[in-house]
């Protein structure tokens, strides 16, 4: 069975020289994208910069978030599905981890909002997985017992739609990536997080929890390279393909510089990935 082909729509925003934030633009060159026949569909990226209440925690640029124009979950979920575009897998806001960790009772309100928002958004445009940030990077101590339990009591209410923590780095003392999500029963998996933390052999083991597999690649000649890596791409996708039997979505996140010039060169290296 062949593998389901996606691209994260943050990024490909600057082959149109948009802001990732910019809904509208993006939504122009997702259709662009699916014009050229090499994606089977988008990851969609919720971005804090349309949150009306809350400036973004991660990132935080206060003019960026002032003039961005806002949205809800249902009228992203309106704009997307008026483009026609299908969105396999929706990617929660960057800040829920930055809320969930907190030591405020009130961030943890905010933070299940949030993943309410992504799993909402994803049940509107029928997106199979919803990827979420779980943790905040940098916080060396949190109580990830509490964090667990509100990512469970949110994502219950939302049956159809398989709620997977990604493997983002993380401070926390005496805990990896892999030993983090491990025990969740969806998992996403970064190959280039898997890879800094010499933990992609390890993901072998829990294949069957994974839905999700980010593609992280920067172009080079019309194919994907990982930079700051012992991995070469292409190798690794085919053991992962081959070797785990892994038949689950494949989804790209282009690194690097982007814009208007390398869009051939984003088509051609899509295209690399099927053939």
């Amino acid at each position: 069975m062949r593998n389901l082909i996606s691209v994260s729509t943050a990024p490909i925003a600057g082959f149109g020289d948009k802001e990732y934030y910019d809904l509208l633009g993006t939504i122009d060159l997702m259709k662009k994208v699916f014009g050229e026949l090499v994606v089977d569909g988008f990851e969609l990226q919720l971005e804090p910069e349309w949150n009306r209440e809350n400036a973004p925690l991660t990132d935080a640029d206060w003019a960026d978030w002032k003039k961005t124009p806002k949205f809800t979950a249902a009228e992203v979920v309106e704009l997307v599905r008026s483009a026609s575009l299908p969105i396999l897998s929706v990617h929660a806001s960057r800040d829920v981890g930055s809320y969930l960790c907190s030591g405020n009772k009130r961030d943890w309100e905010k933070g299940k909002h949030v993943m309410y928002d992504a799993l909402l958004t994803a049940e509107g445009l029928g997106a199979e997985v919803c990827v979420f940030h779980l943790w905040d990077t940098w916080k060396k101590s949190f109580d990830l017992r509490n964090v667990e339990s509100m990512f469970l009591s949110v994502a219950s209410q939302f049956p159809k739609v398989k709620a997977s923590v990604e493997n983002i780095p993380t401070h926390l003392k005496h805990c990896s990536p892999f030993m983090l999500v491990k025990s969740f029963e969806y998992v996403t998996m970064d190959l280039r997080w898997a890879s800094m933390y010499e933990e992609l052999d390890a993901f072998e083991s829990v294949v069957k929890s994974i839905v999700n597999v980010h593609l992280r690649g920067s172009l080079e000649k019309n194919r994907w390279i990982m930079k700051r890596s012992a991995y070469d791409f292409y190798a690794t996708l085919n053991k992962i393909r081959k070797d785990w039997m892994y038949s689950g979505l494949l989804t790209v996140e282009p690194e690097g510089r982007i814009d208007g010039s390398l869009f051939r060169s984003f088509v051609q290296a899509m295209r690399s990935l099927t053939t």
